[in-house]
């Protein structure tokens, strides 16, 4: 039982814009170790999970306990002009009675800003990521084991701003590597058709008619390669417009909505067009309270035979709200519909979830927390319902 006692969270006002989640507490927030200019971040997590459906069945559902680590370190620099950053760390999960669930995932990733002159930056981002995909997740294969992959990433980001007028030309690079898969029964999935490299560029200028509203335009292309064979490569374009804004800092964020298409080289795979949209809004209605909302319309690679990709819509709802100084209450919603293109199949995805952090001191934190997912298909035996509950102990220098 938690028996100590903290100040109102009255006592400290947010900066402008600022989530109840991002807000500095310094009497609760990690310090850091000094290493010359830099800060060293050490953290070390341990939880402790429950799920009714560890591999998202319809049917003859499986339960089981999931022992979590998770160590990480983080690195940024404290200089006057110019900054750097690193994060480095690991989840190793083990499941008390399916260890063929058990997956130890891994990353490093670093970023950097360039201030050049006054208005004008250039950030540098790479990383590697190890990762292994969910149960349920739309092109999980249903191996034997999770399917693992490699993730490696790169991308550049040029910003200006003069007076009223802000432009950014952004490139990015993505490769996927798949490992093959152990199947049921013996034998491997072979997953090296996924492997692929992603490219993109996209520019946006904005303009701001006030200090509360800006408008913008933005376009990008991207090219989707596969390393066999091109049956799955793409092109593709978007053009969008929107208004970003900035209400006292109590509303902000940004709604957008435009065109674009998406075409694959192999004439059996339809192309895929149409209206594409998004937002993401956080609104602090009191000080100790923030509701983010975010929409995303988005094309998506699949391995679905007959398919060129599934178009998703996604709508979030998440409110956060501090209690206390030290206890923060959060809440979410989400619903998703997957359109797959050149198929019949259809699948709504529905998630929602509540949880407590709890800070002890600059050193400590728990998180408790339950959350609910399911997924409601057309096609026979994809339906699915699981609840998990969490239980996570955080120490950070």
């Amino acid at each position: 039982m938690l028996t100590s006692v903290a100040s109102p969270a009255s006592a400290q006002e947010p900066r402008r814009g600022q989530t109840v989640t991002e807000r500095a507490r310094p009497d609760y927030d990690a310090k850091g170790l000094r290493a010359g200019s830099f800060l060293l971040f050490p953290q070390l997590a341990l939880s402790s999970e429950y799920d009714d459906n560890i591999y998202a069945s319809q049917t003859g559902k499986v339960d089981d306990f999931i022992f979590i680590a998770r160590p990480e370190l983080r690195v940024r620099s404290d200089w006057g002009r110019h900054a750097v950053g690193l994060r480095a760390g690991a989840e190793l999960g083990r499941h008390a009675d399916n260890s063929s669930e058990n997956y130890t995932d891994y990353f490093a990733l670093a970023d950097s800003r360039f201030d050049i002159t006054a208005g004008t930056a250039l950030n540098v981002n790479a990383g590697y990521q190890n990762r292994h995909e969910e149960r349920g997740a739309a092109n999980d294969v249903g191996g034997a084991e999770p399917t693992e992959y490699d993730l490696t990433t790169a991308g550049v980001t040029l910003r200006r701003e003069v007076a009223r007028l802000s432009g950014r030309l952004m490139a990015d690079w993505r490769n996927y590597d798949f490992e093959d898969v152990a199947a049921f029964g013996g034998g491997l999935l072979d997953q090296d058709t996924r492997d692929r490299n992603e490219y993109g560029v996209t520019g946006r200028l904005a303009y701001a008619t006030s200090p509360n509203l800006s408008a913008f335009v933005q376009g990008g292309f991207n090219w989707r390669r596969y390393d066999q064979g091109s049956a799955r490569d793409s092109d593709g374009y978007a053009a969008t417009g929107g208004v970003a804004v900035d209400i006292s800092g109590i509303t902000t964020g940004e709604v957008f909505a435009g065109y674009r298409r998406q075409n694959y080289k192999d004439s059996a795979y339809a192309s895929v067009d149409g209206l594409t949209y998004g937002a993401s809004l956080d609104w602090n209605p009191t000080p100790l309270t923030t509701v983010s909302v975010g929409v995303s319309n988005t094309v998506e690679e699949t391995t679905l035979s007959g398919s060129s990709s599934f178009v998703q819509t996604e709508y979030q709802v998440r409110v956060d709200h501090e209690l206390l100084r030290n206890l923060i209450l959060g809440g979410y919603a989400g619903y998703a519909e997957d359109d797959y293109k050149g198929s019949v199949r259809e699948e709504e995805l529905y998630s929602a979830g509540i949880g407590m952090k709890y800070l002890f001191n600059q050193f400590f934190n728990i998180d408790v927390g339950y959350g609910f997912s399911s997924r409601v298909s057309n096609i026979p035996g994809r339906d699915f319902e699981s609840n998990a509950a969490f239980l996570r102990l955080t120490a950070t220098y």
